[in-house]
């Protein structure tokens, strides 16, 4: 409910108002990094100090991605940099910890499209007030709804071990987040961010098989594809009916991504984002078919990197002598 109300009011507010699409767009993305995507801590101070951890260092990544994103290779290069400190032990602890995932959505949503640094300055804003609304939002209007995160330390079998782990899925992630930005590049899509949004399920997935995430994310897109078409069917061009669509698909998006599963969450927010491009120009059917092919080139890459990464785990066991895991075993 929370982000249903926020979502539409910063989106109008950076469109009609303000008459900048740029903030806009990092408002409404600011909103969903903020509000839906970080299981904040259930101590106030602590719940502060996480979110405003997010707004400041988005803050220096959405410079940073601005900054690179006019080039291919340049691009390319701060994501696999940015990509590799994401799984950087000092990153993983403390308040980074906890909004590594959205930190890492808002230099991508800046350095996938080649943007003019002319535009950095209504994307800051656009995020800053994502901040900012967010945080007093936080500390009145807040209910945990999942577990808190694990701090423990990691029962190590070993500091070479350990130390592999890391640097494994470190470069594994900065190549990935690499190749994603560089292909979006040099096939020139329409919504090059969602080749990025393609590759984060399919190697975050800790545990699970990553054809099996590929596929459950492809049918979920898929799925929204479908749903987000049948919309524009019946809505046609009337921009009002769209406005009162956004905020439902938004209440709806936030809800299935942690409530209802994964499937349910891709389809949901592909609606969403359907929804919100039709508002900038009605029937664009076309987004949802683009959303489905950029996921798809995303979901690929993260499938063959994620491949090639377990493969390489499974070779340094056996080399180092090691083995596997009981739970590796399982998994």
């Amino acid at each position: 409910m929370r982000a249903a109300i926020i979502v539409p009011s910063l989106f109008a507010l950076g469109l009609l108002v303000i008459k900048q699409p740029q903030m806009a767009g990092f408002s409404v993305f600011g909103t969903f990094g903020h509000l839906v995507m970080v299981n904040y801590s259930q101590t106030r101070a602590t719940r502060a100090a996480q979110a405003a951890t997010l707004t400041l260092l988005g803050v220096l990544l959405v410079c940073l991605g601005t900054f690179v994103s006019a080039n291919s290779w340049t691009a390319a290069a701060g994501a696999m940099a940015v990509g590799f400190l994401s799984e950087w032990p000092a990153v993983a602890r403390g308040h980074v910890a906890v909004v590594r995932t959205a930190l890492l959505l808002s230099f991508m949503l800046a350095v996938a499209i080649p943007t003019p640094l002319r535009f950095v300055v209504p994307q800051l804003l656009g995020w800053l007030l994502a901040g900012m609304v967010a945080q007093p939002l936080l500390q009145v209007i807040w209910i945990p709804i999942r577990p808190a995160p694990h701090t423990g330390e990691e029962p190590a079998r070993s500091s070479v071990v350990g130390s592999s782990h890391w640097l494994g899925n470190a470069g594994f992630n900065g190549l990935a987040m690499g190749l994603a930005v560089l292909t979006a590049h040099a096939l020139r899509v329409s919504h090059a961010f969602w080749v990025v949004l393609g590759v984060l399920p399919v190697l975050s997935a800790r545990g699970a098989v990553p054809s099996r995430i590929f596929w459950h994310e492809q049918a979920g897109t898929v799925l929204g594809f479908v749903v987000g078409a049948a919309l524009v069917a019946v809505m046609g061009a009337h921009q009002q009916v769209y406005w009162i669509a956004l905020a439902c698909v938004t209440l709806f998006s936030a809800y299935a991504s942690t409530a209802i599963g994964f499937v349910v969450g891709q389809a949901a927010f592909t609606v969403f984002a359907v929804v919100l491009f039709c508002i900038l120009a009605p029937t664009q059917v076309q987004v949802g078919r683009l959303r489905v092919e950029d996921i798809a080139i995303g979901g690929v890459l993260g499938l063959l990197l994620a491949s090639l990464q377990r493969l390489g785990q499974r070779m340094f066991a056996a080399k180092t002598g090691t083995g596997p895991s009981d739970t590796d075993n399982k998994r």
